[in-house]
């Protein structure tokens, strides 16, 4: 409490930009899941460039360490990493995780294989006999939550590539992926033919939220939540979170190696 209680006194002091050196350095747990989080591309990834620079505002310097995601959710949960990059807001990680101010806003959809899948929906209900894959450990928002957990006929696999290929391959009806992902992950990895094979469906699911993962619990963590918080408008106030969206959809954070041209979508 008494370090939380110094911190903000020196935030309400002093200027962001008068922080010429960080005076405190946080490890940070993040995965692969490009375009937002990925040690391939530049700036760790979109999100990742967020949370950095939003420290930054507040002179603390951040290191990522890039896990598989139930690795890295687990260890963040063990106090081995002061935070995780990211998470979609899911009322049932509160126990164990503060989440953050939001990040961005994304659009939550589902692909299904375009010759079996149906072609609209309305309720989740309508969806309890085909078969969706989701991908192991993720929480996609409440509802989805739900559902995943009594229906027999999801089937889990270990990664979003996995799971289209199963959709792809008509091993599954119907798969949930936020919209940029799905539409990245397709173009890099898959060919022209695989990807008419697939297509989405109206309505989106629902718009989900980004957010930093400050696990409860530890002597730090209002403190790290509380500066990144501060960070985070900082950046909105200086119009930069405008900035790296833009930066976004021109294709700045891809694998320089894999290009994918986002005016094709």
């Amino acid at each position: 409490m008494r370090l939380l209680f110094i911190a903000t006194l020196i935030l309400a002091l002093i200027p962001m930009q008068s922080f010429a050196h960080a005076w405190m350095k946080l490890r940070i747990a993040t995965s692969e899941y490009a375009p937002y989080t990925s040690t391939d591309m530049q700036q760790d990834g979109y999100i990742n460039h967020i949370i950095a620079d939003a420290f930054l505002e507040t002179g603390v310097e951040v290191e990522f360490v890039s896990l598989p995601w139930e690795e890295a959710l687990e260890a963040t949960l063990r106090g081995e990493y002061d935070a995780l990059s990211y998470g979609n807001f899911v009322r049932s990680r509160e126990r164990e995780f503060y989440h953050s101010n939001p990040i961005s806003a994304e659009s939550l959809v589902f692909y299904v294989n375009a010759e079996k899948g149906p072609k609209t929906w309305s309720e989740l209900e309508e969806l309890k006999d085909l078969k969706m894959g989701m991908t192991q450990g993720y929480l996609y928002n409440d509802e989805l939550a739900a559902f995943i957990k009594d229906n027999e006929n999801v089937i889990q696999r270990a990664n979003d590539k996995e799971n289209f290929q199963a959709l792809i391959d008509g091993e599954i009806d119907i798969f949930p992926i936020d919209e940029l992902t799905g539409w990245y992950l397709l173009q890099r990895e898959f060919s022209r033919g695989e990807r008419r094979d697939v297509m989405t469906i109206k309505p989106f699911v629902s718009t989900i939220t980004t957010h930093l993962l400050v696990p409860k619990g530890t002597a730090d963590s209002q403190l790290v939540l509380s500066l990144f918080n501060k960070g985070l408008e900082e950046l909105t106030l200086e119009g930069k979170l405008t900035r790296f969206k833009r930066l976004l959809k021109e294709g700045y954070y891809q694998h320089p190696q894999k290009k994918v041209n986002y005016d094709r979508r």
